[in-house]
């Protein structure tokens, strides 16, 4: 012990913390950060509603088909294949507001733009129920046919 009581950490009984996910360790800290607030009462939000297995598997696969098209630091399809990706896309006209970069503005629009248009079509097409069929036409696309960062 130290004279102010506490304790005295030795060497050989540090620990020493080494992160290797950073998707868990957030996971985790929100889920201490919500008990927390639960046991204080603090403005907690009362829970979601159960998921079916239906919106389960709708999630997990459009998180799938996100990692997929962010994967080997891809932004989006190129042009032509894009196009195809959105005319395959059901009901347009009735919320989706973007469309894929056009040929005048593809130079113009920054990549993150981009990529977070084709995040919007394949939000859409799982809203639509049509994700799988896009997203194995996206993960059968060759390298060469994906614009990337940097490029």
């Amino acid at each position: 012990m130290n004279p102010d009581g506490r304790m005295r950490m030795d060497a050989e009984r540090a620990v020493e913390v080494v992160e290797k996910n950073t998707d868990t360790a957030w996971a985790l800290f929100e889920a201490m950060r919500l008990q927390q607030q639960q046991q204080e009462g603090i403005g907690v939000a009362p829970p979601a509603p159960p998921m079916s297995a239906y919106e389960a598997a709708a999630g997990a696969l459009l998180e799938q088909a996100l990692l997929e098209v962010r994967r080997n630091n891809r932004v989006c399809p190129l042009p032509t294949v894009w196009k195809q990706v959105w005319d395959y896309l059901p009901n347009k006209g009735t919320g989706l507001p973007t469309v894929p970069a056009t040929a005048a503005e593809w130079s113009q629009l920054p990549p993150l733009q981009k990529r977070s248009r084709l995040r919007e079509h394949l939000e859409w097409a799982a809203a639509q129920g049509v994700l799988q069929p896009v997203y194995d036409a996206l993960r059968k696309l060759p390298e060469d046919r994906w614009h990337h960062m940097g490029a």
